[in-house]
């Protein structure tokens, strides 16, 4: 396999090694987001430092024209206005927050130019079936690992896990976007029979979830789950039907059987959803859910005196108090505040203002739509930009140091898929 992929790497042009490397490297990098942040950073930056290269070659030499590619662009202003409120303000209270912001703003610059450079090629280059299949092999052995490790550490200790971050929730969202990738790539470019695979990556990604104890990422994995398996069936021979439920069945009983660890905690979490949100009515904010509420609340107020934008040391010392006068002096709000206030949006709007509000809902709407209007039916962007979206709105996507870079990464990703023939791949 090596040999034949070398090869052909001999014979292709310019493009095709460029579009490989590009595809290669952003596979490598999405991989190990989970499971080594150093390997993902350095083959980040490597691919990174070639876009720059390939942008100002094509700019100042080639071309010399700078192209407004949509999603690119937003990119990019979405990195510059992080880094401008870093500059414009002084943090000396919250120094993280103002450290997250840079450093996120950079990459985020940064990944700006990998995705100028396959825009730009969109059309033009040519990724081979091996290329692909190479990517897409790493994908599914680092799931595999990152999953039956995780899923192992849980059995052993019963604690609650984190996939390489910070936060179980952190992990868990960004397993949730990596497990709905490597499916997609399965069925639609790597394998001809791909059920029973992706039957058992959803059911890992399942037992990984549970071990973070996320509730709104199961949740939203479980209706990703639903719909792709009610679809997959309906279209399926009567043949495929009988085995395809055979296997459903199987899967279903195994995790019964199995899955008694999980289950209490599990169910536990998902029902005192209803139970927190009737306790914060009732004056019982101290929960995950009263704290977020008692936070959005905070971060409203605040951006309505500061519409503008302030530092983190002004937006806390707010809306501390506006928690202590109104929301009983939430203890867990008060807690999270030294981070943010998990909601993209209001913790864009209570830092950087009204503007930097504005350039994070443009963003979402670049996410969800361009594609459509860059790709011939863009649905698969849809396993992307809904996590993404949907996340941002009870925690924070663009607030860390890495999830920003990933997310933009996938879309990359998802977007070089379409430089390689599904109909020739599959076959293979």
């Amino acid at each position: 396999m090596i040999r034949n992929w070398l090869s052909a790497i001999k014979q292709s042009s310019v493009d095709d090694k460029l579009a490989a490397v590009f595809f290669l490297f952003t596979a490598i990098s999405v991989s190990f987001f989970m499971y080594s942040g150093e390997v993902t950073r350095n083959f980040f930056y490597i691919i990174t430092y070639i876009a720059i290269i390939y942008f100002l070659y094509i700019t100042f030499k080639k071309e010399k024209k700078i192209h407004f590619y949509i999603f690119a662009w937003a990119v990019f202003i979405l990195g510059v206005s992080k880094l401008l409120w870093v500059a414009l303000t002084t943090n000396e209270q919250y120094p993280l927050i103002a450290y997250h912001y840079q450093i996120s703003g950079k990459r985020l610059i940064l990944a700006a130019f990998v995705l100028y450079a396959i825009e730009h090629n969109v059309k033009k280059w040519k990724i081979s079936t091996l290329t692909m299949r190479t990517g897409v092999t790493i994908m599914t052995l680092l799931f595999i690992i990152i999953a039956v490790t995780h899923i192992a550490v849980y059995l052993k200790t019963g604690d609650r896990i984190k996939i390489n971050s910070d936060a179980s929730t952190s992990g868990a969202y960004t397993f949730t976007i990596f497990s709905l990738l490597v499916m997609y790539s399965l069925k639609y470019y790597a394998l001809k029979h791909y059920r029973l695979p992706c039957l058992i990556i959803m059911t890992m990604t399942f037992g990984v979830l549970a071990a973070t104890e996320t509730r709104s990422a199961i949740m939203l994995f479980t209706l990703f789950s639903a719909v792709s398996v009610l679809y997959d069936f309906a279209k399926s021979s009567h043949t495929s039907k009988i085995i395809y439920g055979f296997a459903i069945g199987s899967l279903i009983l195994a995790a019964v059987i199995s899955g008694h660890p999980y289950y209490n905690r599990v169910v536990e979490r998902i029902d005192n959803l209803q139970h927190e949100v009737n306790s914060y009515s009732q004056g019982d904010r101290n929960t995950s859910v009263g704290a977020r509420f008692s936070m959005w609340r905070a971060g409203i107020e605040v951006f309505k005196q500061h519409p503008l934008g302030q530092s983190a040391d002004s937006r806390n010392a707010l809306a501390t108090q506006y928690i202590d006068q109104h929301e009983g002096g939430n203890p867990e709000a008060i807690r999270n505040l030294s981070f943010h206030l998990h909601n993209d949006i209001l913790d864009s709007l209570s830092l950087q203002g009204i503007f930097g509000g504005i350039i994070m809902v443009m963003f979402f709407a670049v996410l969800l739509l361009y594609p459509f209007k860059l790709v011939p039916k863009g649905y698969e962007f849809l396993l992307l930009s809904v996590p993404v979206i949907f996340f941002s709105q009870g925690d924070t996507q663009f607030y860390n140091r890495e999830s920003p870079y990933f997310i933009v990464l996938v879309f990359g990703y998802l977007l070089m898929l379409r430089m390689c023939d599904r109909s020739s791949s599959v076959k293979q």
